[in-house]
């Protein structure tokens, strides 16, 4: 095809939060989030293998006695969120710009040791409290969500 020779409407859309069709699952407000090898949004498990991270669920949404495409749920691609450290793992100042590796669909690690799959969701850009009141690593997504 060749190059352009006229003006192309492009229907720019600001891609901060998508929609996407979540798969026979419940999907949890503040999950960690990756659509799998059929196109679906499932919620980030190092367990389940072929997932690609797009971001952060803005809603709850329980489609797990749906059929798989039947809902949708809103995902943040863009910004910073706070994810719980795997149990043993003490996070310090030394950590800041490390980057995040998913264990679930809300707690992170730090190196890829024991992960089934190696998920990287972010870089960790400060240590701050959860609204559950646990230790976080505050974890920016940009560059990492697809």
């Amino acid at each position: 095809m060749p190059a352009l020779t006229r003006s192309y409407e492009t229907f720019e859309r600001p891609g901060l939060v998508v929609s996407y069709r979540i798969s026979n699952t419940r999907i949890f407000k503040g999950a960690l989030v990756g659509v799998n090898a059929s196109g679906f949004l499932v919620p980030m498990a190092h367990g389940t293998a072929g997932l690609r991270f797009v971001g952060v669920a803005n809603e709850s949404v329980d489609n797990s006695a749906g059929t798989a495409g039947s809902r949708s749920v809103n995902i943040t691609k863009s910004g910073s969120f706070l994810m719980i450290p795997i149990s043993g793992l003490t996070l310090t100042q030394a950590d800041i710009g490390k980057v995040a590796y998913a264990n679930t669909d809300w707690e992170i690690q730090l190196a890829s040791a024991g992960l089934t799959n190696q998920y990287i969701v972010g870089t960790i850009v400060a240590l701050e409290t959860s609204s559950t009141g646990q230790s976080a690593a505050r974890v920016r997504i940009d560059n990492y969500s697809v």
